[in-house]
C-alpha cells in the first residue's frame, strides 16, 4: 500500500538496518527483540512506532510510518528498506499520491460554492446558541441526540469541516480553521455572549476561537474544552506521514489491508461514531487526507495562554493537565472515567458542567 521507500542511504546495508531496528524497539519496548519478531505482538503502537521512525531518521535511514506496520519485523523491514539489488520487488502503490490529488482536484475552503461549516443541530430553543466544534475526523452531527439533553433549552449548532460533503480541501493551520468558523459563526450570532465547546481536536479550533472573539472585545461566556489533545507526535512529519501513520492505525486496530476490507472497517468507525454513518466506503482514503490535515493543525499548534473562563474535561487516562494549566491556569480541570470521545460527552458530570455554564 505504501509508496517505495528504498531510496535509504545505499551507505546502509540490509543487515545495519535490520540491526538498527532491533536496537531501536528493544529500546522502546524495554524487551528482547528478534529480527523476525512482531513488534506488534510485543506491545508496539502507533504513537510508538512514530517514535521508532523519529530514531530512524536519526540514524540516517529514510523510512515512513506505514512502512512499519505493513513490514512490521526487523528483518521485513530491513528487506523493504534496503538497496535496490538486495531488496526484493514491490508493487507500485495506489494510495501514494493521494493527498496531492486531493489538493489539486478540490476547491479551497473559502470557495462560494464550498459547503457552509455551520450546521444547525438542534435550531429551536431561547437565547445565545452554543456552538460547537468537530472532533479530528470532521465529524460533529453525532453530537445532535447528546445536546438535546444538555443545551439548557438553547439553540445548538455545530462546525464540521466542509470536505465532508463536497470535494473541499481543508485548512492546515488552527488559526485558519478558527478564522472560517468565527467567520459562519457571526451571520448566525453577531455579538457575545458567546458559549463555545469543542471535542477533541475541535476543542483547540474552540480555544483559538474564544481567543479571537475576546481579542475583538467579545465576551465568550462559556469555553468547554472537551478532551483537548497535547502534541505527542514529531512536529518534523509532513501531511502525507500523517496519512500513512492514520492509515497504519486503520491496518492494525481496524484489520484495513486493502480494498475487500474497506466496508468492514468503515462500518466499525461509523459505530465507533467517528465517521457518520452515511459516509461511502469508496470515501475512506480521500475522507483519511482530511482527518491528517486536522493532526497535522493539531500538532503544530501552540496555544497562547488565556485569561477568560474556561473548563477543561480531561479522558482518565489523558496526562495532559499540567500542559494546560500552565497556558491556562485559571481553569477549571476535570478529570473523567472515559476513555473515548463520545464516552466523554455521554458521561453524566460532563452533562452537569455544561448545563450549569449554560443555565
Amino acid at each position: 500500500m505504501s509508496e517505495s521507500v528504498a531510496d535509504a542511504s545505499s551507505a546502509v546495508s540490509r543487515d545495519e538496518v535490520e540491526k538498527l531496528f532491533i536496537d531501536i524497539w528493544q529500546n522502546i519496548l524495554d524487551v528482547e527483540v528478534g529480527p523476525d519478531d512482531d513488534v506488534f505482538d510485543l506491545g508496539g503502537y502507533s504513537l510508538l512506532v512514530v517514535e521508532a521512525v523519529a530514531q530512524a531518521r536519526k540514524a540516517g535511514v529514510r523510512v515512513k510510518v506505514l512502512d512499519v506496520f505493513e513490514h512490521p519485523t526487523p528483518a521485513k523491514l530491513a528487506g523493504f528498506l534496503a538497496p535496490a539489488d538486495e531488496a526484493p520487488a514491490r508493487d507500485p502503490a495506489p494510495l501514494g499520491d493521494l493527498v496531492a490529488r486531493t489538493w489539486r482536484t478540490s476547491a479551497a475552503p473559502w470557495d462560494a460554492g464550498a459547503p457552509p461549516a455551520l450546521v444547525p443541530l438542534v435550531p429551536d430553543g431561547q437565547g445565545e446558541p452554543l456552538f460547537c466544534v468537530h472532533v479530528g475526523t470532521g465529524h460533529v452531527r453525532f453530537f445532535t441526540p447528546i445536546a438535546e439533553t444538555l443545551r439548557a433549552g438553547r439553540p445548538v449548532y455545530g462546525f464540521e469541516m466542509p470536505g465532508i460533503k463536497a470535494a473541499v480541501r481543508p485548512f492546515l493551520t488552527i488559526a485558519e480553521i478558527a478564522e472560517q468558523y468565527l467567520r459562519e459563526l457571526r451571520t448566525v450570532q453577531p455579538q457575545g455572549p458567546y458559549h463555545l465547546t469543542g471535542f477533541c481536536s475541535g476543542a483547540l479550533i474552540a480555544f483559538e476561537m474564544a481567543q479571537r472573539l475576546r481579542a475583538a472585545g467579545q465576551d465568550v461566556h462559556t469555553l468547554v474544552l472537551a478532551g483537548p489533545p497535547v502534541p505527542e507526535l514529531d512536529p518534523g512529519l509532513g501531511l502525507n506521514d500523517l496519512f500513512q501513520y492514520l492509515l497504519g492505525t486503520l491496518r492494525s486496530r481496524f484489520g484495513l489491508g486493502g480494498p475487500a476490507d474497506v466496508p468492514e472497517v468503515v462500518r466499525k468507525l461509523t459505530d465507533l461514531t467517528w465517521f457518520e454513518e452515511e459516509l461511502r466506503p469508496e470515501e475512506l482514503y480521500r475522507r483519511t487526507v482530511l482527518w491528517a490535515a486536522i493532526l497535522f493543525a493539531q500538532e503544530h499548534y501552540d496555544p497562547r495562554p488565556y485569561d477568560g473562563p474556561v473548563t477543561v474535561c480531561m479522558y482518565g487516562n489523558q496526562d495532559v493537565t499540567a500542559y494546560w494549566r500552565d497556558r491556562v491556569p485559571q481553569a477549571d480541570v476535570i478529570r473523567l472515567e472515559a476513555v473515548t470521545t463520545l464516552g466523554l460527552l455521554q458521561e453524566q458530570r460532563f452533562g452537569e458542567v455544561l448545563r450549569l455554564l449554560l443555565a
